[in-house]
């Protein structure tokens, strides 16, 4: 019910789009991949990170992976609670040069150790954080740029408070901190800044004289 054609027609006004990639298909069968919560991409480096649960499906997984040409690396997330983390997005964010994760939620150390593996052999910085400040929505946090080029971190302010003035000191030393009241959406919604912003990295139209 949330996906709504009128939105991929309005990019098809503003943005050059030569191909669409539609895996809903699998609904049918109960097997789910839902977008970017699901996935935490790192596009530069072609690496889908994804922790499996009801919403994100390995058979979808590795169809996308064959499709779009990222290598996925799965693991099993679990909340305080001992349930599956339903969103990959809840529990990490992928910038240029760093990674927000919570690796407590990573209960078996083999894959936790591969996930900070691949994280530091593509030479970003790790940067952990705890079960707690998972649930205050700091993994929920997306880096973006302005019109001027300049770096920024969007996260929620409830996730900006529960920060360490560490962990906002190494935040700062990468991209500019910009935090909004978001309580509403995270108490309503089941999530926080990121679950509210799209990236989009396809090529503006040439507007006609």
């Amino acid at each position: 019910m949330e996906r709504k054609s009128v939105l991929i027609h309005e990019l098809e006004k503003k943005f050059r789009i030569t191909e669409k990639v539609d895996l809903s298909h699998y609904e049918s069968t109960n097997q789910f991949l839902e977008g970017t919560g699901s996935l935490v991409l790192d596009r530069e480096n072609k690496i889908a990170y994804a922790c499996l649960s009801p919403r994100t499906h390995a058979t979808v997984l590795e169809d996308f992976s064959q499709k779009l040409g990222y290598r996925i690396v799965s693991f099993v997330a679990t909340d305080s609670g001992n349930i599956p983390i339903y969103h990959t997005n809840v529990m990490m964010c992928v910038a240029d040069q760093f990674v927000v994760i919570c690796l407590d939620a990573i209960p078996h150390k083999l894959e936790r150790e591969k996930v900070v593996n691949e994280i530091e052999a593509t030479k970003k910085e790790v940067i952990p954080i705890t079960v707690n400040q998972m649930n205050h929505f700091v993994g929920n946090m997306l880096q973006v740029h302005n019109q001027n080029g300049e770096k920024i971190v969007v996260l929620s302010s409830q996730a900006y408070h529960s920060l360490s003035s560490f962990q906002l000191s190494k935040l700062e030393t990468f991209n500019r901190i910009v935090h909004a009241k978001l309580e509403t959406i995270e108490r309503n919604g089941g999530g926080s800044a990121r679950c509210m912003l799209a990236e989009v990295f396809l090529d503006k139209k040439l507007e006609r004289l």
